[in-house]
């Protein structure tokens, strides 16, 4: 074990361009050392002005908060930094749910001692959450306001609150999971860092303060659009000055330094924040720090989100890299450390919401989805490939940890250089890239934009970045797209296989769609199980028309909208369909390749060979196969999904179709359409554990499959098999992007000729028009040690499902999901 974890730093310096400077170290080495620490600055502002605001604009309230949060949060600058500006005002800081966690108030001491990720909360800090804070949501901010569940039960629709709650609570496992469109806010895009690069905030604020002149105020509807366009003017107004803020603080503690180095690193950063973010950026380090006030100032407007990506880094910041390096101004040695640098800022993010005594968030999650992309197309179809596209690699090997969650966008015209430097950063183990298939991203958003709405071009489809784990978007035009409702695929396949019985409930609940036992024929069955599941999708679009326009009347952002084209001018905020392009919420699926196999064995057994009776599975299966252990043995040596066996492969093609053909046919209430999606973070075990036994041979409360790749285990044939299957999914119908996962046997980088293979692997992936792949690329031996021994590896990163973490956080059930993952070579 001990030599294979040798071999990993020997590949280390193997692989890299350029050592990562010493300040470089040692930001890194803080950061696995660091603890959490609560900050509560952001939410006591907020509270406090809202409150002083009563009555006004609630849109004007949110900017005049957001406006107070900038000139009063406290800014800071910490040893070694050349970017500042933190989330919540610390590399350690963290961040509660105070608007979404209603229990937090009982759970404060527990959140302090907990064994796994304690938060260091001050006597004085509680007194405040539970004196101004907390009261004031659950007074003025009405806590019963916000997207809960008795919103069904007042617009009498208690069907809606059946099937997700139960006595109550929600349930993770129900019919329909709608808790983030309830809990948080939309977040899940990519602003248009481009604008903010060439106007700078205060060129915003201009174009708001001109849209307000041009208004008619003769026109009702113009008289409107006052509060929204008054908010952007507020907003970036505030905006604008965060950078001076900044730079007063770097010239005060320059004035103090003793050190000639880092009086002048400070006098670097009181140099860059005079124009960053306010003015046009005119430098290299002007633009990135640009970037990162624009990202933090999204957490600062809305807390509660997620899922809000840089995006295409390495194409809107060349041109500042190039004319540096082109004048003189920068070397790229120096280019490279402020890239290390700008990318060790996003694994600090801590968002400590909901979690278990263990500390174990609900899902397993810890941070916020930062997603970064670098290669793919340009707009006239060339390869986009430039020095910081291999940059930004690099700077990925110098940090190692779990964010920002980096991709690769490969292409027919991809580079073979930069594809096996991608493969290179792959086979450090760290999880990162994710490949990311820029040919099917553009298939994508040109079938999206044939679905009502404003047109998507093909120049802009090729513009397309991802955001949160892989889900594309149109940088700056795109709304947002949150995960609007999770559908039990499982629950669907109960209910056609009870005729719409639900044991949660211990009644009628889904459709009446036949009594099993009478199916004549397999087709029967799936035309049942289809219309389960047709009728959950059309509740929960149901239960998102309700939510949606409670999110933009009560959490309206103008900050974040100014940043997307088209809000201003309309003069609405982006929760209200202000951007251009309006597609989603998100609906989920989990677990096909699961019911794939199900449905490929009774289809098999059950209809065609006739080998066992429908009476024999019911019985199996409520027994969880206690007691039939042949016919048990017989389901599971049933082919299965991922080996490319055609008859196998069918029926999980088939479930997909049906899914996304079923979501794309509802509305929202933006003028755009649902869009289908299979991201399942780490829900696919938390979801397994209330799925009973399945014909699959899977046993009751097993984890589900980890997306859309094969079920664990069951992929025998080899990687090209699991390629060849997955590759007949139709990705160009799944709007919203789909998670597979694969694990490859790290022995394979033994040589360098492993890069190559893994290219061409690659390659192979991008012609079968496959939407996305990422790797575990560590051995069993080194995970299993991990869980041993968890101290000594703190700096080990997996790839989840759409995330990387650090493996020795993760709770042990979702480890050893990944331990159990076919380990493949090449």
């Amino acid at each position: 074990m001990l030599q294979k974890l040798d071999a990993r730093k020997t590949m280390l310096q193997d692989v890299l361009t350029v050592q990562p400077s010493p300040r470089v170290e040692r930001l890194r080495e803080e950061y696995l050392r660091s603890e959490l620490v609560l900050s509560i600055d952001r939410d006591r502002i907020e509270a406090r002005v809202l409150g002083e605001t009563e009555g006004e604009p609630l849109v004007l309230r949110r900017a005049k908060a957001f406006a107070a949060i900038v000139r009063e949060i406290p800014v800071e600058i910490f040893d070694d930094e050349l970017i500042v500006g933190w989330f919540w005002g610390s590399p350690h800081g963290c961040a509660f749910s105070v608007k979404g966690d209603p229990t937090l108030e009982y759970r404060l001491d527990e959140l302090t001692t907990r064994d796994r990720n304690p938060v260091t909360i001050s006597e004085e800090q509680k007194q405040i959450l539970l004196e101004e804070i907390i009261p004031f949501w659950k007074g003025n901010g009405k806590w019963e306001l916000s997207r809960t569940s008795s919103l069904y039960d007042d617009l009498f629709l208690p069907e809606l609150n059946d099937l997700m709650f139960v006595n109550g609570s929600p349930q993770p496992n129900g019919p329909i999971n709608t808790r983030f469109m309830r809990g948080g806010h939309v977040g899940h895009t990519i602003a248009n860092h481009e604008k903010v690069l060439e106007k700078g905030f205060l060129g915003i604020q201009k174009e708001a303060e001109d849209r307000l002149a041009r208004l008619d105020l003769s026109d009702p509807e113009e008289l409107k659009k006052i509060p929204f366009l008054k908010g952007v003017v507020i907003a970036m107004e505030a905006a604008a000055k965060i950078g001076q803020r900044f730079a007063t603080r770097a010239r005060a503690l320059a004035d103090d330094e003793k050190s000639p180095e880092r009086k002048e690193d400070l006098l670097r950063i009181a140099k860059a924040c005079d124009r960053a973010p306010a003015h046009p950026a005119e430098t290299f380090h002007e633009a990135l720090q640009t970037v990162w006030f624009v990202h933090i100032l999204h957490w600062w407007e809305t807390s509660g989100t997620a899922a809000i990506s840089p995006g295409r880094v390495d194409q809107y910041l060349y041109p500042f890299y190039d004319r540096d390096i082109r004048e003189g101004r920068l070397t790229e040695r120096e280019a490279q450390e402020l890239i290390d640098c700008y990318l060790l800022r996003f694994s600090a993010f801590t968002y400590n919401g909901v979690s278990d005594p263990e500390g174990n968030l609900t899902d397993a999650l810890y941070g916020a989805a930062h997603h970064i992309d670098v290669g793919g197309y340009k707009p006239d179809g060339s390869d986009a490939t430039n020095a910081l596209s291999y940059m930004f690699i690099e700077g990925m090997m110098h940090t190692r940890l779990q964010e920002p969650n980096f991709g690769l966008l490969v292409h027919s015209k991809t580079p073979e250089d930069l594809l096996i430097k991608a493969c290179q950063l792959c086979a450090l183990g760290t999880g990162h890239p994710m490949f990311l298939n820029h040919d099917t991203i553009i298939n994508n958003l040109l079938g999206r934009g044939t679905m009502g709405g404003p047109p998507i071009s093909l120049e802009l489809a090729r513009t397309a970045a991802t955001f949160g784990c892989n889900e594309p978007c149109v940088p700056g035009m795109d709304s947002g797209m949150i995960i609007g409702a999770s559908i039990s695929v499982p629950l669907a396949f109960e209910f056609a296989l009870s005729n719409g019985w639900s044991r949660a409930h211990n009644r009628q609940l889904g459709p009446e769609t036949g009594d099993p036992k009478s199916f004549a024929s397999f087709e029967d069955f799936r035309d049942a199980f289809r219309k389960q599941l047709s009728w959950m999708i059309e509740r929960a679009s149901i239960a998102n028309n309700i939510v949606e326009p409670l999110m933009a009347s009560l959490e309206s952002t103008v900050f974040q909208s100014a940043l997307f084209d088209d809000c201003i001018e309309k003069g609405i905020c982006r929760e209200a369909g202000g951007a251009r392009y309006n597609a989603g919420p998100f609906v989920s699926i989990q677990g096909s390749p699961d019911f794939g196999d199900s449905l490929a064995a009774m289809k098999k057994h059950v209809f065609d060979d006739k080998t066992i009776t429908m009476d024999a599975l019911l019985d199996a299966l409520d027994r969880n196969f206690e007691g039939c252990e042949s016919l048990h043995r017989k389901l599971l040596d049933t082919p299965k999904f991922g080996n490319d066996d055609d008859e196998a492969d069918e029926q999980t093609v088939w479930l997909k179709h049906v899914f996304a053909e079923e979501v794309i046919k509802h509305k929202n209430t933006r003028g755009g359409h649902r869009t289908p999606v299979e991201i399942p973070l780490s829900g696919y075990v938390t979801g397994g554990t209330g799925v009973g036994a399945l014909p699959s041979g899977r046993l009751a409360g097993q984890p589900l499959a980890a997306g859309i790749g094969p079920t664990s285990g069951s992929d025998m044939n080899g990687p090209t098999a699991v390629l060849n299957s997955v590759a007949k999914i139709n990705h160009a119908e799944f709007f919203g992007g789909q998670t597979f996962n694969m694990r490859l046997d790290p022995s394979i980088f033994d040589d360098p000729s492993g890069f190559k293979r893994m290219a061409d692997f690659i390659r192979t992936f991008v012609d079968l028009k496959i939407h996305q792949v990422q790797f575990n690329i560590v051995s069993s031996d080194v995970l299993e040690a991990a869980q041993e021994e968890p101290e000594s590896y703190r700096d080990l990163m997996v790839r989840v499902a759409g995330y990387v973490t650090q493996f020795v956080e993760l709770p042990r059930a979702v480890q050893n999901t990944i331990i159990a993952r076919t380990e493949h070579g090449l």
